[in-house]
């Protein structure tokens, strides 16, 4: 076996983390086991669609719970992972969320009044069931500017984005290259896949690298196993931590 490379580590998370995903994120969860893959990052999204909060599903409560006593940590993950009106932000996110996130990029199509009482409700409302929340990150990793400022004031640890996780706290910017399963469609799924390509030699010289993992057709899906593959050679040389925990991490 070969022996874990001092300070480097890797963010494993799975994303869209909700009532209806519970099948599917089960799924990751045992596969990740039998990785050695944990601690993890959970992305919660604590009212899915806008259909209800989390306390009317006991299992996933329960399920989270388990892993949240075993060291995994719960990351904001929007209030309803829904777009709500016109995109916002850069040239490049709103080009992003209209390509790649139509319906999803909750973040990047509100106004800051709304970002901010979004962010307090999910936030309280993990917090009423038993969850304490520092983290945020915006469902497809959009958001509009104001995005950090906004969680310094209501006193967040940090930011995550698709290739950095903001210290908002000390102001900065750990560079997380990354590769992952989306749960889309074949032609999102290559272009992921080519991306992760790309950032290869960088990953294989990072203090830390991220995978993530969407539930959506995870058990069935040959890009899913793929990326579980690559995850498991990672694990070889890499020690699991959570987003939390990198921040306190001698990268």
């Amino acid at each position: 076996m070969v022996a874990k490379r001092r300070g480097q580590v890797v963010i494993v998370s799975i994303h869209d983390v909700a009532p209806a995903n519970l099948v599917e994120v089960r799924w990751l969860l045992g596969r990740l086991d039998e990785l050695g893959a944990r601690p993890r990052s959970l992305l919660v999204i604590p009212s899915d669609r806008g259909e209800g909060d989390l306390g009317r599903f006991p299992e996933l409560v329960e399920t989270l719970q388990a892993e949240v006593r075993s060291g995994s940590e719960i990351v904001l993950h929007g209030f309803t992972h829904r777009r709500e009106g016109p995109w916002r932000g850069s040239l490049a996110t709103r080009v992003r969320a209209a390509a790649f996130a139509r319906e999803d990029a909750e973040f990047a199509s509100l106004a800051w009044p709304d970002q901010r009482a979004r962010l307090q409700a999910g936030r309280q409302l993990l917090r009423d069931l038993g969850f304490e929340v520092s983290g945020v990150c915006p469902p497809a990793w959009l958001s509009t500017p104001e995005l950090p400022d906004l969680l310094r004031e209501l006193s967040f640890s940090y930011l995550v984005e698709m290739l950095w996780v903001h210290d908002l706290r000390s102001r900065r910017r750990i560079a997380v290259p990354w590769l992952g399963y989306l749960g889309a469609g074949p032609v999102n799924e290559t272009l992921v896949w080519a991306g992760a390509a790309l950032l290869r030699p960088w990953r294989a010289h990072a203090p830390a690298v991220s995978v993530f993992l969407h539930p959506q057709g995870a058990s069935r899906s040959p890009a899913c196993a793929r990326v579980l593959r690559e995850l498991a050679q990672l694990l070889r040389e890499r020690r699991p931590v959570t987003y939390g925990e990198l921040l306190d991490w001698p990268t």
